[in-house]
């Protein structure tokens, strides 16, 4: 026969089979319940766009076998310099076609403009409202140490070109432009040892509950100890997440050294802009890779023979052949096959942005959360300032979108011909439970199907 326990036992071990799951100091900090899950959006601009007719694929199913030719590393690619190789993502990306920017900029390579849906009514440098990351801030008022973060590895502080993030009355956001700067900004004053010291504390009152607990387990029927096996298991669960802080990357990282180009400092910025989501230092993040007339590629090699990007910028090679700002290497050859040469470049280029933002989606998806990953609660853009960086029209812009926010679903394409900025960032807020029937200036309603 089995024996009876009495209530003064039952009591004792109460925290095994009724306090456990409500027990908040046995979670990490990040991973305590909360009422609502975060929303929280990054996004990534790099200058001088693309070629819309190499970039644009068909409306429906992204996928390997649909990928153009600007897309194609989203099925993967290999490391270069500082940046490692990255997996196939398609699946966690959406491409959105045929957005109108002309409405909003009407000026070329303004990459001020980028992140707004409002032409400027002061100049037609500066967003008549507040930009998209502006307006979502202000509308989920996370409290969180930051309230957004605005990143540039430009030094250029003209007002067009050094900045993407305005807040309302085209007051320029505060912008941070050096790794370290964000570094101290983020992580300065923070104690490790003071956090291992609480995981510590964690780890020995799950240790406690673990043993009172399969001292009872010896005591019960068959039945009820399956029942503790369960918690056990969540036990046990707990102890790996209290032994990493419940994630390895919310921990404050080393400093980063003195900035380095472009890509050195954006890579940086990117890496740290993930962890101060994933610590939930921030819920917001604009990451603007460069000005529209800086950055080259002299520091890798890509592509091969004369279809090489060498040392020229990506302004020059944006503008492919009869632009006074071009790539005059190409100069006196046959024409047919100059524009080959040109055409070509402009792929590789291209090709190296999309990896740029494939980066990002990895480090996000690579976070794990209590809700999925940092992915799952986010929405990351990549946007340009120009569409056809040959010609400068701001017409079919490149948008790329990942993340799972309001159950955005990805790898699929969404054709929006001609439809303004507006009706993407409509589409966007609504996505973070906001809903507005049209946005911007020229104004867009949501874009169906979005």
């Amino acid at each position: 026969m089995m024996p009876r326990l009495s209530r003064r036992t039952l009591l004792r071990s109460a925290t095994a089979t009724l306090a456990l799951p409500m027990l908040d100091a046995m979670m990490p900090p990040r991973a305590r319940a909360q009422d609502v899950t975060p929303k929280r959006f990054v996004s990534l601009f790099y200058p001088c766009g693309t070629d819309p007719s190499a970039w644009n694929p068909r409306a429906g199913v992204l996928n390997a076998a649909s990928l153009t030719p600007c897309l194609q590393d989203l099925n993967g690619f290999a490391s270069e310099g500082i940046w490692p190789a990255g997996s196939a993502l398609w699946s966690e990306v959406a491409v959105v076609t045929g957005i109108d920017h002309s409405g909003v900029c009407q000026d070329i390579h303004m990459p001020s403009l980028a992140l707004s849906a409002h032409k400027g009514t002061v100049n037609a440098y500066t967003p008549g409202a507040a930009t998209l990351d502006q307006y979502l801030a202000q509308q989920l008022r996370p409290t969180t140490k930051l309230r957004n973060l605005a990143l540039s590895s430009t030094g250029n502080t003209d007002i067009g070109q050094g900045t993407i993030s305005f807040r309302a009355a085209a007051q320029a956001e505060t912008i941070i432009r050096s790794p370290k700067q964000l570094f101290d900004t983020l992580f300065k004053g923070a104690a490790s040892t003071g956090d291992t010291r609480a995981s510590q504390r964690e780890a020995s009152l799950l240790d406690g509950l673990l043993s009172d607990s399969k001292r009872l387990s010896a005591r019960v029927g068959t039945a009820d100890r399956q029942r503790l096996e369960q918690y056990f298991e969540a036990i046990s669960e707990l102890e790996k997440q209290v032994s990493t802080g419940g994630n390895a990357t919310c921990a404050v990282p080393k400093e980063p050294g003195a900035s380095g180009n472009w890509h050195v400092t954006s890579k940086q910025f990117i890496d740290l802009t993930v962890l101060a989501l994933a610590c939930d230092l921030t819920r917001i993040g604009t990451i603007q890779y460069s000005d529209s007339w800086g950055v080259n590629y002299s520091d890798y090699s890509i592509g091969t023979g004369r279809d090489a990007l060498g040392s020229w910028s990506d302004h020059f090679i944006s503008h492919k052949l009869d632009d006074t700002d071009r790539a005059k290497d190409l100069d006196g050859l046959d024409r047919a096959e100059a524009q080959r040469i040109a055409n070509a470049r402009v792929v590789l280029t291209s090709r190296f942005k999309v990896r740029r933002f494939a980066y990002l989606v990895e480090a996000l998806k690579g976070v794990q959360t209590p809700s999925g990953t940092l992915l799952d609660e986010t929405l990351a853009l990549y946007c340009s300032e120009n569409g056809d960086g040959d010609s400068h029209a701001r017409t079919n812009m490149p948008v790329l979108l990942a993340g799972h926010v309001g159950g955005f679903q990805t790898g699929r394409v969404i054709a929006a011909p001609g439809q303004p900025t507006g009706a993407l960032h409509a589409s966007i807020v609504s996505k973070f439970g906001f809903d507005v029937p049209s946005y911007g200036n020229p104004a867009g309603k949501p874009i169906t199907g979005f």
